[in-house]
């Protein structure tokens, strides 16, 4: 199944807890992404990788979902996962904040056991540009249908990587909290992934890349649209407004953009956004005449 939503909207950017404002609403908040519990390390040595080899020899029972989520285990993790054959079963794995940088990311992209992956989270490894391009290279993970590498130190060039990669199958895209600028929205824009949930949160975007977005003839089957301090402003606002390429999305988060009333009034007057159940704009500039027609037009399915 694929999972919806970055675990970072509990991170702050200008002030405001990105996609929240405060606590997420039930109906916007991601699920909880950490993977289902599959085997736990245990015993005096948890956590290390000598525990965790110990265990992968005994073998993981046909486990198809390991967690080893914050466990800051570093490149060796990379290396030690890559060679164990009951792998070869697992279709999610979460390996997020254990500092494998980029030797360990190439370590699991060469990895001839991960053919069934399905869920693979990645997120605060540091695995920067090197390690993003070694995941769009890869002959493994093709199968991919939801990737977070949010928080990556990630930048254009590893964006431009993972928006042409040889997973044809992925759906989810959290790239949270990279720098990717304008040039990466722009590459994303160009994608011909079948994208249906793409998440840039703290992505450096600005109005021209968010522009590019909603300019794009390629994103039609996207459903959720987190864009979370970008300083789209009320240009990118405009944009996103007159957008038909995005008329599918269900969920939109433009919180902490600098968007004033005028942008306000554009969303609230659209002509798209007929599906949307969700539009996120805590933490903006929007007045009272903008807040005005946003509620007219969206009703609880606003917040502000």
């Amino acid at each position: 199944m694929m999972r919806s939503g970055p675990r970072i909207w509990r991170l702050v950017l200008g002030g405001y807890c990105v996609c929240c404002g405060g606590a997420a609403p039930e109906a916007t908040r991601p699920a909880d992404n950490a993977l289902p519990a599959g085997p736990e390390l245990g015993g005096k040595d948890r956590g290390s990788l000598a525990e965790l080899a110990r265990q992968l020899r005994s073998g993981l029972g046909g486990a198809r979902e390991l967690n080893l989520a914050t466990k800051g285990l570093g490149p060796a993790l990379g290396r030690l996962l890559a060679g164990s054959p009951d792998l070869a079963h697992v279709s999610l794995l979460d390996v997020s904040d254990n500092d494998l940088g980029s030797e360990g990311v190439r370590a699991l992209a060469a990895s001839a056991q991960l053919g069934v992956l399905r869920d693979l989270d990645l997120g605060g490894n540091d695995i920067g540009d090197e390690g993003a391009q070694a995941i769009a290279r890869s002959s493994t993970l093709t199968g991919l249908e939801t990737l977070n590498v949010s928080g990556n130190s990630i930048a254009e060039s590893g964006a431009s990587a993972l928006a042409a990669p040889t997973a044809t199958r992925l759906r989810s895209l959290d790239l949270s909290m990279n720098a990717i600028g304008g040039a990466g929205a722009r590459a994303l824009a160009r994608s011909t992934l079948p994208l249906e949930a793409l998440y840039l949160l703290g992505c450096e975007i600005g109005p021209g890349g968010i522009e590019a977005l909603a300019d794009s003839p390629r994103l039609g089957s996207l459903r959720v649209l987190a864009l979370s301090g970008n300083n789209a402003g009320d240009q990118g606002a405009q944009a996103l407004a007159k957008s038909a390429g995005l008329s599918a999305l269900t969920t939109l988060d433009l919180c902490a953009n600098g968007i004033g009333d005028a942008g306000a009034l554009a969303l609230a007057q659209s002509a798209y956004f007929k599906h949307l159940k969700v539009i996120e704009l805590y933490g903006n500039d929007i007045g009272t005449r903008g807040a005005a027609s946003l509620r007219k037009r969206f009703g609880t399915r606003l917040h502000l």
